[in-house]
C-alpha cells in the first residue's frame, strides 16, 4: 500500500513538472508565432534554442540552424549583433556534438563582430566558450587563458552568473590536471556566487562537478549521495545533457566501489540518452567506461568490441587533424586581426598627422589672435594707466599746492604770533624796568621832606600805574598766545617724550619761541637757577649730548 502511494506521489510530481516544462515550452514557441518584427522573432528563436539545448538537443539543432538561416536572409533588417549571438549558439551546438573545429570557427566569427561593436559582455561569453573547447582538447594553458579573460571582464561588469560559470570551468581545468586543492577553491567560489544569487540551476551544475572531485579525493559517500541527487534533479527538470553526465558520474562511483553491474546499469542509461540526443563526446565517454566495466567482469571480447567503438567516436573528437584545424583557425583569426589592427593603426596615424597639422595651424592662429588681443589690451591698459597717472598727478599737484598754501598761512600765523610775543616780552621787560623806576621814585618821594607838589607827583605816578595795568593785560594775552602757538607742539612732546612734566613741556614751548632764560624767568616768575635746573632735566630726559643745543633740538621738532 505504501509503495502504491509513493509511486502515485512520484507520478503526480512528474506529471506536475511535465506540465511546467510543457508550459514553458509552449510560451517560448508562442513567442515565435506572435513576433511581428524580425528582432522579436530572432530573440524568441534564440530563447527557444537555448532552452532546448538542455531539454531536446535535436530540436535545439533545428531551431538554431533555422535562426542562422534567418539572420543570413538579406530581406531581414537585423544587425550583425544578432548574427553573432546565433553564431555563439551554433558554436555551443557543435561543441556538444564534439565538432570542436566548427565550434571554434563560429566562436571566432562572433568574437570579431562583438569586438567591433565593443560588446564586452558577449566578448566574455565567447572567451568562456573558446576556453571550453581548449579544455576538451586538453590544451589547459589556453583554457586557463580564455577563462581568465572571461573572469576579468565579468568582474568589471558585475556579471555574477557568467563569473560563477568561468570560475567553475577554471576549477574543472585544475581537476583535469589533478590539482584538487585549487579545484575545490574555485568550485567553492562558484558555489558561493550561485548560493548568494539563489540560482538552483547553476548550483546543480556546480554539484555535478563536485561529485567528480569528491570521488577523486576519496569522499565516496558524499559523492554518491550528491550524484544521485543530481540525477533526480536532472530528471525532474528534464535537463538531458546534465542527466547523461550525472549517469556517468554515478557509474564511476559504483565502479570505484567495485559494484560493476550497478555501474554498468548507469552507463547504459547514459549511453541510450546520449545516442538519442546525439551527444558525441558523451557517447565516447560512455563506451570508454563500458569497455572498462566489461574487462572488470572478465568479458574481454565485449570489452575489446566496446573499446573499438569508443575509439571510433573518440578519434573523431580528439585527433591531430582536429588540433591542426583548430590551431589554423586561431592563427588565421589572429592574422586577420593583426592585419586589421595594422590598417587601422595606419589610418589612425594618418588621421593623427592630419589632426596634428590642423591643430598646429589652429594653434598659430590662436597665438596670433592672442598676440593681437594682448597688444590691444596693453594699449588700452596703457591709456587707462596714463589717464589715471595724469589724474593722480593733477590731484597730487593740487594737494601739494593746497598743503603749501596751508603751510605758508600757518607759518605766517606762527611768525605773526612770534612777533607779537616778542613785542609782549619787550613790553614785559619795559614793565619791569618801569616797576623798578617807580619803586625808586616812591623811595625818593618818601625820603623828600618837601611836601609841596606831592599831589602833582602822585598824579603822575597814578598815570604811570594805569599804563602798567594795560601792560599787565598784554601779559595775560601773551600767555594765551603762547598756548595757542604751542598747542600742537605740546601734544607732540607728550607722544614722543611722555616722561616730561607739564612744567618741562611749558619751558620747551617757550624755548621753541627762541626766548632767553631771562625772558622765561619773567614769564614764569621764577629764578634763573630754577629755569636752569628745568633746562638740565629736559636735556637729560631728551638724552642730549653736551654738543647738542637744546633750543635747536626743540625747534627742529
Amino acid at each position: 500500500m505504501k509503495l502504491l502511494v509513493l509511486s502515485l506521489l512520484v507520478f503526480i510530481s512528474n506529471l506536475s513538472f511535465s506540465q511546467e516544462v510543457d508550459s514553458t515550452l509552449m510560451r517560448l514557441e508562442k513567442a515565435i508565432e506572435i513576433a511581428t518584427t524580425d528582432t522579436a522573432k530572432i530573440k524568441a528563436m534564440l530563447n527557444l534554442g537555448e532552452y532546448e539545448l538542455d531539454h531536446n538537443f535535436r530540436k535545439a539543432e533545428d531551431i538554431i540552424n533555422e535562426a542562422y538561416a534567418f539572420v543570413q536572409d538579406d530581406k531581414t533588417d537585423l544587425g550583425q549583433n544578432y548574427e553573432a549571438l546565433v553564431l555563439v549558439e551554433l558554436g555551443i551546438l557543435k561543441r556538444r556534438k564534439g565538432k570542436h573545429t566548427e565550434a571554434l570557427n563560429h566562436y571566432l566569427k562572433a568574437l570579431d563582430i562583438f569586438e567591433k561593436e565593443q560588446d564586452s559582455s558577449n566578448i566574455a561569453d565567447v572567451y568562456h566558450n573558446i576556453g571550453m573547447i581548449y579544455k576538451f582538447q586538453k590544451a589547459y594553458p589556453k583554457a586557463f587563458d580564455y577563462f581568465g579573460k572571461a573572469v576579468k571582464i565579468n568582474e568589471s561588469l558585475n556579471n555574477d552568473v557568467d563569473l560563477g560559470l568561468a570560475l567553475l570551468m577554471i576549477g574543472s581545468s585544475y581537476k583535469s590536471l589533478k590539482e584538487y586543492d585549487s579545484t575545490e577553491i574555485y568550485y567553492n567560489k562558484s558555489k558561493k556566487i550561485f548560493t548568494t544569487l539563489d540560482d538552483p540551476i547553476h548550483l546543480h551544475q556546480v554539484n555535478n562537478y563536485l561529485v567528480t572531485l569528491y570521488r577523486r579525493t576519496g569522499r565516496d559517500a558524499e559523492a554518491l549521495k550528491l550524484s544521485k541527487d543530481n540525477v533526480a534533479y536532472s530528471k525532474k527538470k528534464d535537463r538531458r545533457l546534465n542527466l547523461v553526465s550525472n549517469y556517468l558520474a554515478t557509474s564511476s562511483i559504483y565502479h570505484k566501489k567495485k559494484e560493476y553491474r550497478e555501474a554498468g546499469r548507469y552507463v547504459d542509461s547514459a549511453l541510450r540518452l546520449a545516442k538519442k540526443e546525439g551527444f558525441k563526446k558523451k557517447i565516447a565517454e560512455a563506451y570508454a567506461k563500458k569497455s572498462i566495466l566489461w574487462s572488470k567482469l572478465k568479458n574481454y571480447k565485449s570489452a575489446y568490441a566496446t573499446h573499438k567503438t569508443y575509439k571510433k567516436y573518440s578519434d573523431s573528437i580528439y585527433n591531430s587533424d582536429n588540433a591542426k584545424k583548430i590551431q589554423e583557425l586561431e592563427l588565421t583569426y589572429l592574422f586577420e586581426k593583426e592585419k586589421l589592427a595594422d590598417s587601422l593603426a595606419f589610418a589612425q596615424e594618418k588621421k593623427e598627422v592630419e589632426v596634428l597639422a590642423q591643430a598646429e595651424a589652429s594653434k598659430k592662429q590662436s597665438y596670433f589672435l592672442l598676440f593681437i588681443l594682448t597688444l590691444i589690451a596693453s594699449l588700452i591698459i596703457g591709456l587707462l594707466a596714463r589717464r589715471v597717472f595724469r589724474s593722480k598727478s593733477i590731484v597730487n599737484e593740487e594737494k601739494l599746492k593746497k598743503e603749501a598754501i596751508q603751510k605758508e598761512l600757518l607759518n605766517h600765523k606762527v611768525h605773526s604770533k612770534e612777533e607779537e610775543i616778542k613785542r609782549l616780552v619787550a613790553d614785559n621787560n619795559m614793565r619791569l624796568a618801569f616797576k623798578e623806576e617807580l619803586l625808586g621814585q616812591l623811595k625818593k618821594e618818601l625820603s623828600n621832606d618837601n611836601v609841596d607838589g606831592l599831589k602833582d607827583r602822585i598824579s603822575t605816578l597814578t598815570t604811570d600805574l594805569q599804563a602798567q595795568i594795560s601792560t599787565e593785560n598784554k601779559l595775560s594775552f601773551l600767555q594765551q598766545s603762547i598756548s595757542e602757538v604751542n598747542e600742537g607742539f605740546e601734544a607732540k612732546l607728550r607722544d614722543l617724550y611722555p616722561q616730561l612734566t607739564k612744567t618741562e613741556r611749558e619751558v620747551c614751548s617757550l624755548l621753541r619761541l627762541n626766548l632767553s632764560i631771562k625772558e622765561i624767568m619773567n614769564i614764569r616768575g621764577a629764578s634763573q637757577d630754577a629755569i636752569k635746573s628745568v633746562r638740565y632735566r629736559i636735556r637729560k630726559k631728551l638724552d642730549l649730548s653736551p654738543k647738542d643745543e637744546l633750543e635747536q633740538f626743540i625747534q627742529n621738532l
